[in-house]
């Protein structure tokens, strides 16, 4: 299997490896057999991509995104669900309860590498657009609560670009949740992580604080809650725990956000 991913969907890799080298543990946290076959079917060498304080942080993300998506899945049962930057994600299988409609949006050469290792269904489907188009939505169903996951996204945009997304989201959907991936502005220096730096990509826009933050981007959303990934690490294993309270507010963070309430 050949893929050829550009600078930041390179960063893909990163999550998918991770996902698969712990599904393969014994006491596994996460389970994402998909990740396993395409990571196998790569045959590459995950060293650069797996490495430890990652390795433990996307599993906390992971546990954090699927939670909190199946929680709002569970309010809105006939919800539309929209996976903005999807790379080679594999979440809807992980989420699905028979009902929602679920959209996978990327750009166009991404969505092509993800054609070779997924297939559509009738209700997942994927876009190959930028986020950036005023048309990306276009074929999106509108008159239904959407929940939108934005996890590893953000941070390789600029703050003008982050603006630009909301204000898509909240002109093209009357009423949805915003479930985002936040970096803080301190820790977005590539080579202060130990796999984004094996990587070409570039960092762009992250909060100085807290996700609150993002409200000042929009005015149509309104914050409701966050957590670090370092407090998901907290309650696993002894490195994890170790590690959660090393970097705790400086780490990664999901924070929620609502609109059109």
């Amino acid at each position: 299997m050949n893929l050829h991913l550009g600078d930041v969907e390179e960063t893909a890799l990163i999550p998918l490896a991770v996902r698969a080298n712990e599904s393969k543990r014994k006491n596994a946290r996460i389970h994402d057999p998909k990740a396993v076959e395409i990571i196998d079917a790569l045959g590459i060498d995950t060293k650069n991509f797996d490495k430890l304080v990652t390795h433990e942080c996307v599993v906390a993300r992971t546990i954090l995104f699927d939670e909190l998506t199946k929680m709002y899945i569970r309010e809105n049962p006939d919800a539309v669900c929209i996976n903005l930057g999807c790379g080679l994600d594999d979440r809807f299988s992980r989420v699905d309860n028979g009902r929602i409609s679920w959209y996978n949006v990327d750009l166009p050469d991404s969505i092509e590498v993800r054609k070779k290792v997924y297939e559509e269904s009738g209700r997942e489907k994927m876009v190959g657009c930028s986020i950036l188009d005023d048309h990306w939505s276009d074929g999106i169903p509108k008159e239904k609560p959407v929940i939108v996951v934005a996890e590893g996204l953000f941070m390789y945009f600029s703050r003008e670009q982050v603006s630009a997304i909301l204000n898509s989201l909240t002109t093209s959907f009357s009423k949805g949740v915003l479930l985002a991936e936040l970096m803080r502005q301190k820790m977005m220096k590539e080579d202060m992580h130990d796999t984004v730096k094996h990587t070409n990509a570039t960092f762009g826009w992250g909060i100085e604080k807290t996700g609150k933050e993002l409200t000042l981007l929009n005015e149509r959303i309104s914050f409701v809650k966050e957590t670090t990934f370092s407090e998901q690490m907290k309650h696993d294993g002894f490195m994890s725990r170790i590690l959660g309270s090393i970097i705790g507010d400086m780490n990664n963070r999901l924070s929620v956000f609502e609109w059109g309430r």
